[in-house]
C-alpha cells in the first residue's frame, strides 16, 4: 500500500522534483498539492505532508497538518522567532522533522565538518563558501546556516560573534575565532557547499556538490516514511536517516 503524501509548495522547485520522483516510486503517493494559489482540501485521508514552500504557506500547512494529526517534514527556511516557536509546538503534538537540506550527503558533512573542527585545534582556521542558483533569495543559504551551527558548536563559539560575511570594510588580520562566510550567486546551480580548514602548510577541504534536485526530495519522501512509526516530538533528519551520534 503507498504513503499517501501531500505537496506543499508544490509549485516550486523542490515540490516538482517530488512529483516527479514519486511517479517513479510506487511506495508513495500524492494525495493533494498546495501553493501560494490553491490549498489542500479538507479532509484528504492522506499518511503525511511534505513542505517546500516560504514561510506563509509553511504556517497554514502547519495548522492543517495539526487538525489531521499529520507527520509534517518541511525543508522550508527564513523563518521567523514566532513561527520557530509554533513548529515546536506543534512537536508536541505530531512528529516534525524540518531541516535546510534533505539530502544525506549533506547531513553526512555536518558530522564530518563538525568532527574535523574538533579535531583540528585554533591553528586551523575555518571558512565556509556556498553556490547556488541565480534565482536564489536567502544568503547565505539555509545549508551554509547549518554548516556553520556544526562548526560553532564544535568549536565553543558563539555564531552571532563568529560568522564573517564582509571583511572589506575593516583593514585588520583574521582573528583566530572567526569562520568566513562566502557566498557566489548564478546559472543554474543546484547547490555547492565547502568548509575550508586552512593550517600552515596543509589545508583539508570538505565539499558537497548537488548536481540533481531530485535528492532533496528523495531525502524528504525518506524522512516521511520513517516518521510513520515515530511519537510526537521534533527530529533531526541526520538522526532519522544516519542514526543518532552516541
Amino acid at each position: 500500500m503507498s504513503l499517501g503524501i501531500l505537496v506543499s509548495g508544490a509549485s516550486g522547485t523542490v515540490g516538482q522534483s517530488l512529483i516527479d520522483v514519486v511517479a517513479e516510486d510506487k511506495r508513495f503517493a500524492i494525495l493533494g498539492t498546495a501553493s501560494s494559489e490553491r490549498f489542500f482540501e479538507p479532509d484528504l485521508g492522506a499518511d503525511a505532508v511534505i513542505d517546500f514552500s516560504h514561510p506563509r504557506l509553511l504556517e497554514r500547512t502547519l495548522g492543517y497538518a495539526l487538525r489531521h494529526r499529520l507527520p509534517l517534514v518541511t525543508g522550508t527556511t527564513g523563518l521567523d522567532g514566532p513561527l520557530e516557536e509554533q513548529l515546536l509546538e506543534a512537536a508536541r503534538t505530531i512528529p516534525i522533522c524540518h531541516a535546510a537540506n534533505f539530502s544525506v550527503g549533506i547531513n553526512l558533512m555536518m558530522r564530518l565538518v563538525a568532527e574535523s573542527a574538533r579535531v583540528l585545534d585554533e591553528d586551523f582556521d575555518v571558512e565556509l563558501s556556498e553556490i547556488h542558483h541565480r534565482r536564489k533569495i536567502d544568503a547565505p543559504s539555509g545549508t551554509a546556516l547549518a554548516l556553520a551551527r556544526a562548526l560553532v558548536g564544535a568549536r565553543g563559539l558563539v555564531m552571532g560573534e563568529a560568522l564573517v560575511h564582509d571583511r572589506s570594510h575593516h583593514r585588520i588580520p583574521r582573528s583566530r575565532g572567526e569562520i568566513g562566510v562566502g557566498v557566489l550567486r548564478g546559472g543554474d546551480v543546484a547547490g555547492e557547499h565547502t568548509v575550508y580548514f586552512l593550517g600552515a602548510g596543509e589545508r583539508l577541504e570538505i565539499t558537497h556538490r548537488a548536481t540533481d534536485r531530485r535528492i532533496f526530495a528523495r531525502g524528504a519522501l525518506m524522512a516521511a516514511l520513517r516518521l510513520q512509526d515515530r511519537p510526537a516530538g521534533m527530529v533531526e533528519f541526520s538522526d532519522l536517516i544516519l542514526g543518532k551520534i552516541a
